[in-house]
């Protein structure tokens, strides 16, 4: 890593921190469906919370997974755009307007999940098997829309500077 002051090393420790949370939940997940199946196959006794908490873990895992996706730029998009068009800056607009569109809506679901998850807690409504309160569940809308506006202010404020860079003192649209 190259010495980027404190914020450089929060962002990498960041980064580290939710890859190594995302991987060990998928282990957990395996393990958890893999011992549901051999208590149902082999001691014919199957247990009721175990198949919840999968679905549970993997909600937050895809949701999560979206703020690692973004930090890769591994989000499917359609580039046929980009065989027309030939201008970077142009290409750096268009890939300007799709993450402002993506950032307004994670702005979005970081209000409408907060009073989504503050409506569950108003209700006390918990899960069916575990007894869990669903605002656990539901609180990934809220907190992966965070971490993905936190992902996308970066690339847009990029984008932006090359949109408007001046080359050879003059503006190249």
């Amino acid at each position: 890593m190259k010495n980027k002051g404190f914020l450089g090393k929060i962002v990498y420790g960041y980064n580290h921190l939710e890859e190594y949370l995302l991987i060990g939940s998928l282990v957990f997940s395996v393990l958890l469906v893999f011992f549901q199946i051999v208590m149902r196959t082999v001691f014919k006794n199957s247990l009721s919370w175990s198949e919840e908490l999968a679905r549970y873990l993997f909600i937050w895992q895809t949701w999560l997974g979206v703020s690692i996706a973004f930090k890769e730029d591994e989000h499917i998009k359609v580039t046929l755009i980009y065989n027309i068009v030939k201008s970077k800056r142009i290409q750096a607009i268009i890939d300007f307007f799709a993450d402002a569109i993506w950032f307004l809506f994670s702005f979005f679901l970081i209000f409408n999940g907060t009073k989504l998850v503050s409506s569950i807690v108003s209700r006390n409504v918990t899960s069916s098997g575990l007894g869990l309160p669903m605002a656990l569940v539901y609180m990934v809308f809220p907190i992966s829309s965070v971490l993905i506006c936190i992902r996308l202010l970066p690339k847009l404020k990029n984008k932006m500077s090359f949109i408007f860079k001046k080359e050879d003192g003059g503006d190249n649209l």
